[in-house]
């Protein structure tokens, strides 16, 4: 495909990125540095976990609900303290933000709905219930946010260079497929950190798990997806090379794919 009709993809994505948040921004919840986030477990959270989240993730946060049988991928298992989407480093625990935002937000093509369905206070109050499942939490404290740098605009060079370290420097294609539908020779073989299969992103749905907005998906490949085979290339790429990738793989959304 030509760069010129990849841009044309970009541009259209990133407006309909646009229009999106501007549609969600009525209904956003606000961020939790906003909100009054319990320190300790309380009675609230420990009956909206019960209620809302153990059928899903298990009374004690082991991924083991009874309705996780039927779910792939699996519920997350909190006692690893490993949580996919954050703005920390690869590895590091997640901020309570973090963690508010999955809740609010769910995770799309994925069983986690939106949670704004509850309110704010219920919401907030499952945050310390989550974290007291994990160790982790006890001993170590989340990194500081990974630094997210002045963006690239999407030129024909940026979405050049991106495809180029799409299909040479890191060979996504091998587990995303060429056109970015999860299809790659080696996506059959992925499992979690957990010994379960997990499928491989497909770029061309437009429900990018982690949030629609380019800095959103930069992150992802910043920050990697803990627990998964999705690693970080905070390491293997510039800030730049990040952000040429960032609007490479955007432009692989199918306008059609997203309407479904």
């Amino acid at each position: 495909m030509k760069p010129k009709v990849l841009l044309d993809k970009v541009g259209f994505w990133c407006a309909t990125t646009v229009t999106s948040a501007a549609l969600m921004l009525s209904i956003a919840p606000v961020t939790a540095s906003a909100v009054t986030i319990p320190t300790e477990v309380t009675d609230l959270g420990k009956d909206t976990y019960k209620k809302y989240c153990s059928p899903c993730h298990g009374e004690e946060g082991k991924g083991d609900g009874p309705l996780a049988r039927s779910m792939l991928p699996k519920p997350r298992d909190f006692t690893r303290g490993a949580y996919k989407f954050r703005t920390t480093p690869s590895g590091s625990l997640p901020t309570d933000e973090d963690i508010y935002r999955t809740i609010s937000y769910g995770v799309p093509n994925s069983t986690m709905i939106p949670w704004d369905i509850l309110t704010e206070e219920q919401r907030v109050s499952v945050i310390p219930v989550l974290k007291s499942f994990s160790e982790a939490f006890e001993v170590r404290k989340p990194d500081a946010p990974v630094t997210v740098g002045l963006p690239l605009r999407p030129t024909e060079r940026a979405l050049a260079e991106g495809k180029k370290i799409y299909e040479e420097k890191l060979e996504c294609w091998k587990c995303h497929g060429v056109e970015g539908r999860g299809d790659g020779p080696s996506a059959a073989e992925q499992e979690d950190d957990f010994g379960y299969p997990i499928k491989p992103f497909d770029f061309t749905t437009g429900k990018f798990k982690g949030g629609n907005s380019a800095q959103d998906v930069y992150l992802r490949f910043t920050t990697g997806l803990n627990g998964t085979p999705m690693p970080s290339f905070a390491k293997e790429l510039t800030d730049e090379q990040r952000w040429c990738l960032t609007y490479y793989v955007m432009s692989l959304v199918k306008p059609e794919e997203t309407k479904r």
